[in-house]
């Protein structure tokens, strides 16, 4: 076996296959394949005693670069392919690097890749991971110490063929949850998984600074008066993305669980038959007063659900709801809310400047103009004032639908609130009409 070695790793490709062709070619795969396996650790024990991927990838690759035939056979043998692969806490690691380690992972398959953690200097810098559902065991097998540094995880289930594998395997695992500063938990588009698993991840880190929750599922029930609250009092942005598939169900009792005093943005998705409590909004909303940017999507608000939202985010800078109505007068009532008055008792989101309502209700023009210029003062007109508005001007106003309207039209609007909108326009205001 040493001479086939030698003869193997020691010419170039072209007078292998001169002189081994014939040979080699007859035998059958499962006796190449165990020649490739030996060879290949001979090579990498004479230039090192300890079994790494620099070691072993040089002779494997040589081997695919015989033939054809060879390469199919080097490539889709995992023995080959589960090297050492070693992990850098001092420095991200380059794309080069983390194309071959995603190849070595793809071709080890079913196998596992043992995983060298080096750690340079005493101070690692942080580390962030990606784990798919198909890595879990591994996180079980690390060494207590090995995730030390880590301040960002991700870590997904996608698979369409595979059966569900609960989110709380995780909690098991050797993660340091408390020292988490970002985490991202994504189930595919084929699965969902009920929110109280993560809720169940959510209480053991509470230093999270962003959380991104991808492929729950709603809850049936609203929010009992017992329901135990979690503080994470550095989180500023979150990010839910209920399962489109959901008949039905509530969003709200997740919201219930959390008191989020620093949290600034806002992103939730779900499907068209997820609902809200206006008890559970205006809870969340109290223990969140800091909100500045808030963007809904695809859920079903009633009028309630809307007051309650308007009336108590005082800090809301920027605003988008993304057909999310689900009450006749849907954009009237906005409107109506938004309108600024001097003699009103009190002014809803009084520090918004960017509003974005996409929906295919019917408009009022005359009240989406008296809401628009309700907050809209020039320059100048500002400058004359004795004393300041009480609630800001607008930035930002983007109103109408993102859907064609029967035989692909447009919605159209009146000549007399056109002309009001270009005059708005050339006075500074981003202002779009669908």
């Amino acid at each position: 076996m040493e001479d086939i070695s030698s003869v193997l790793l020691g010419q170039s490709s072209s007078d292998v296959l001169k002189q081994t062709a014939a040979p080699i070619h007859e035998l059958p795969a499962e006796l190449l394949v165990e020649i490739f396996r030996v060879v290949a650790a001979q090579a990498g024990e004479a230039t090192h005693p300890r079994r790494t991927s620099y070691n072993e990838l040089k002779p494997v690759l040589a081997l695919s670069e015989v033939c054809g035939r060879w390469r199919q056979l080097v490539c889709t043998t995992p023995h080959l392919w589960n090297f050492q692969v070693g992990l850098s806490l001092k420095k991200a690691p380059s794309d080069t690097y983390l194309a071959t380690t995603k190849t070595f992972f793809e071709r080890s398959a079913p196998l596992l890749i043992p995983i060298l953690w080096r750690e340079e200097t005493p101070e690692a810098s942080p580390l962030s991971l990606v784990f798919w559902e198909s890595d879990i065991s591994r996180l079980y097998t690390l060494p207590t110490d090995a995730l030390k540094n880590l301040i960002s995880l991700d870590l997904r289930h996608w698979d369409e063929t595979s059966d569900y594998t609960p989110l709380k395997v995780f909690l098991g695992a050797h993660i340091p949850w408390p020292q988490l500063v970002t985490l991202r938990l994504q189930i595919s588009d084929y699965e969902s998984a009920p929110a109280q698993e993560f809720i169940q991840i959510l209480a053991q880190c509470p230093n999270l600074v962003s959380v991104e929750f991808l492929g729950m599922t709603p809850w049936s029930q609203p929010a009992g008066p017992s329901t135990p609250v979690i503080r994470l009092a550095q989180l500023t942005t979150l990010e839910l993305d209920f399962d489109l598939e959901i008949s039905e169900g509530l969003i709200t009792p997740f919201l219930a669980h959390l008191d989020l005093p620093a949290l600034k943005n806002v992103y939730i998705g779900s499907g068209i038959n997820v609902h809200w409590s206006s008890a559970d909004l205006t809870a969340f909303l109290h223990r969140s007063p800091n909100i500045e940017d808030l963007d809904i999507s695809y859920s079903l608000m009633t009028s309630d659900n809307l007051s309650s939202l308007l009336a108590n985010v005082p800090s809301l800078v920027a605003l988008r709801l993304h057909q999310c109505f689900d009450f006749v007068g849907a954009f009237q009532a906005t409107f109506g809310y938004l309108t600024f008055s001097p003699t009103a008792p009190g002014h809803p989101a009084p520090r918004l400047q960017r509003l974005t309502l996409l929906d295919d209700g019917e408009i009022d023009e005359e009240q989406l103009e008296r809401m628009i210029s309700s907050r809209w003062w020039t320059d100048a007109e500002l400058a004359a004032l004795a004393v300041a508005p009480p609630v800001a001007r607008w930035e930002q106003v983007h109103i109408g639908t993102d859907f064609y309207l029967p035989d692909g039209e447009q919605r159209k609007y009146s000549d007399q609130l056109t002309t009001r909108m270009v005059q708005l326009q050339a006075q500074g205001l981003d202002l779009e009409l669908k």
